[in-house]
C-alpha cells in the first residue's frame, strides 16, 4: 500500500469521528444523526451570545425547526445578543422561545421581573424555559422553594406552562419528582438518552452541544422533541 493511499484513508477515517462526535445540520435540510434513533424527529437549537452573529434565514434555510434563545439570567443579567436575534429569527417561519437561567440563591420574584422584562409582549411563540444547573451553596429544599416559586408565578403571567431544563445528576439531586408536573428539557449527551426512572414528562432531549448548523459559526447545542410535530404543538405559547 502506498503513502498517498495510507494519507487518503487516514484523513477519511479522521472526517468520519469527527461527524461521529458533532452532529451537522447541512444546508440540504437533511440531519446527519449518531443513530437512527435520531434520523426522524423535530429538532432545535438553543443560543446564547455565545454563538456571536447569528445568519438566521440560513439557520431556517437548514432545516432547524425551532430555537430558544437566552433571555436573561438571575435578577440583573441580559443575554447581550437576546433582542438582534429575537428580531432578525422573526423574518423566519421559525418558532421562538426565550429561557432563564436560575440562580438558585437569588431571590425567585426579583428574577421573574427581570425575565418577564424582556419576553412579554415580545411575540415569542413557545412556552419559555427556565434552566436550572447550580446550586449556588444552596440546599436542594431552598432550591425547590424559590424554583416552585418561580414557576408557578411565570405561569401565572404568561398563561402557558414553563419548561424546567437540567441534567440527571441535578435532576436527583436537588429537584426530584415533585416537579413532574411540568414538561423537561432534559440534557444528556450520547446516542441514546438515559434519564432517571423517576423523571417524568421528558418533551425534549438536547443531545449534544458540539452541534454544527449552518448559519451558526460556533458549536451549538441539539436538541429534539421526542413526540415530533404534535409535541412541539403543545409547548406553543404567544406572550
Amino acid at each position: 500500500m502506498n503513502n498517498k493511499l495510507v494519507i487518503k484513508l487516514l484523513l477519511l477515517v479522521v472526517i468520519v469521528i469527527l461527524c461521529v462526535k458533532r452532529p451537522v445540520l447541512f444546508s440540504s435540510s437533511s440531519w446527519f444523526a449518531v443513530n437512527s434513533e435520531l434520523a426522524d424527529g423535530v429538532y432545535g437549537i438553543d443560543v446564547s451570545h455565545d454563538q456571536g452573529k447569528v445568519d438566521w434565514q440560513q439557520v431556517a434555510d437548514s432545516g432547524v425547526q425551532f430555537v430558544y434563545l437566552k433571555a436573561t439570567d438571575g435578577v440583573t443579567y441580559h443575554d447581550p445578543n437576546y433582542f438582534d436575534n429575537l428580531t432578525a429569527i422573526k423574518n423566519t417561519p421559525l418558532p421562538v422561545g426565550a429561557y432563564h437561567f436560575f440562580e438558585a440563591e437569588d431571590n425567585p420574584q426579583q428574577q421573574l421581573d427581570n425575565f418577564l422584562s424582556h419576553i412579554k409582549g415580545k411575540g415569542l411563540t413557545l412556552a419559555p424555559m427556565v434552566d436550572v444547573e447550580l446550586t449556588r451553596e444552596q440546599s436542594a429544599q431552598q432550591i425547590q422553594s424559590r424554583l416552585h416559586e418561580f414557576l408557578i408565578a411565570l405561569e401565572q403571567q404568561l398563561g402557558c406552562k414553563p419548561l424546567i431544563y437540567s441534567n440527571s445528576s441535578f435532576w436527583q439531586a436537588n429537584i426530584g419528582p415533585s416537579f413532574n408536573d411540568y414538561p423537561f428539557w432534559f440534557a444528556h449527551y450520547g446516542e441514546t438518552m438515559n434519564a432517571p426512572e423517576e423523571l417524568k414528562n421528558i418533551q425534549i432531549w438536547q443531545y449534544s452541544q458540539t452541534g454544527t448548523v449552518a448559519g451558526i459559526s460556533t458549536l451549538v447545542d441539539l436538541d429534539k422533541v421526542l413526540a415530533g410535530k404534535q409535541a412541539l404543538e403543545t409547548l406553543k405559547c404567544n406572550y
